[in-house]
């Protein structure tokens, strides 16, 4: 059988109408909506810097380098201390951490942020009894260590999780380190 080509060009024809159609909703769409998603974004960052901080009233947003690459960190304008963004590999890729570092040298609140660990196992960091743990002196050592025995001084891993908590730890440790680099090894 013979096809003419007027019977091939009225459907194409159509089917490139709907999908221009379709493409230019998606770009309205997305031009609309990323707008309010930027905004969301920065009050969820914004409410995490607060609660890893309490005491701080406003941020500034620094930049330092480090071995490790570049630390995003928040100054507080109040002088209450440092919020310190860093990631570390997980099981389920980057666990991000937010960090809260008095001006003295305590640990003020540390909130996972961005984690896509295993349901029911890794994803128990977010949890407040998890994250608690951190809440004291940045150690003599500058580094907090995991443990599964729940030593003194030692961060109780996650059962079935150790991989989540040390990324968690180390991200904390990244945090230090900035803060001591900042501060000049000042606690």
């Amino acid at each position: 059988m013979k096809m003419n080509p007027k019977d091939i060009i009225g459907p194409t024809s159509i089917l490139v109408g709907v999908c221009l159609v379709i493409t230019a909703a998606v770009v309205g769409t997305n031009g609309v909506t990323a707008t309010k998603i930027a905004e969301l974004n920065q009050k969820t960052a914004d409410e995490a810097k607060l609660e890893v901080l309490p005491e701080a009233d406003s941020f500034t947003t620094e930049t330092l380098t480090t071995d490790k690459g570049d630390v995003e960190y928040y100054v507080s304008a109040n002088g209450a201390g440092y919020v310190f963004k860093t990631a570390n590999k997980g099981y389920g890729g980057p666990v991000g951490v937010m960090t809260g570092i008095s001006a003295e040298g305590e640990i003020t609140g540390v909130k996972v942020v961005d984690c896509n660990e295993t349901p029911g196992l890794g994803m128990k960091s977010t949890d407040a009894s998890f994250q608690d743990q951190y809440k004291m002196p940045v150690p003599e050592s500058g580094v907090f260590e995991v443990t599964k025995t729940g030593e003194d001084g030692k961060i109780d891993a996650i059962s079935g999780a150790t991989i989540t908590s040390k990324a968690v730890t180390n991200s904390v440790n990244d945090a230090i380190a900035a803060f001591q680099q900042i501060t000049g090894g000042a606690n």
